[in-house]
């Protein structure tokens, strides 16, 4: 499993939403802070926006927001916005072995896996990641 540089960004982007949390950023200043470009900066704000985790302000004073306090969001909720759900990461679906006969079964491997790493995302919120207490709740 691989955690993707938009990921990364996206976390970086929360926690610079989180220091002025009523006042709106604008996406540009964003991406410039952390050398992105605005297209890419767009994208990762589109995947949050769909979460439900950023909203958007229009306006002359616009850019965006966080939607939700830092407590309700979970690094879990991040990643799958910024990436693919946790299942899409541990579908085995396609990989080269599952048809061979007599090939051992390893779903069970991973769906443990999986639910480990849920578990774990689930419990760490973007309060504990900003705040530097990597604590679970």
């Amino acid at each position: 499993m691989r955690i993707t540089r938009r990921t990364d960004y996206a976390i970086h982007l929360i926690a610079d939403l989180a220091e002025t949390p009523d006042k709106p950023l604008g996406l540009r200043i964003l991406a410039e802070r952390h050398n992105v470009t605005y297209a890419y900066a767009r994208t990762v704000q589109q995947g949050l926006q769909k979460a439900g985790i950023v909203t958007t302000v229009r306006g002359v004073n616009g850019g965006i927001k966080l939607a939700k306090g830092l407590d309700e969001i979970t690094l879990l909720d991040v990643f799958e916005a910024a990436q693919n759900p946790l299942d899409v990461a541990f579908d085995p679906t396609g990989t080269p072995w599952e048809n061979y006969e007599g090939a051992c079964d390893t779903d069970h491997v991973w769906n443990s896996t999986k639910k480990i790493l849920n578990d774990h995302l689930s419990s760490m919120t973007m309060h504990h990641v900003v705040h530097g207490k990597a604590k679970v709740k």
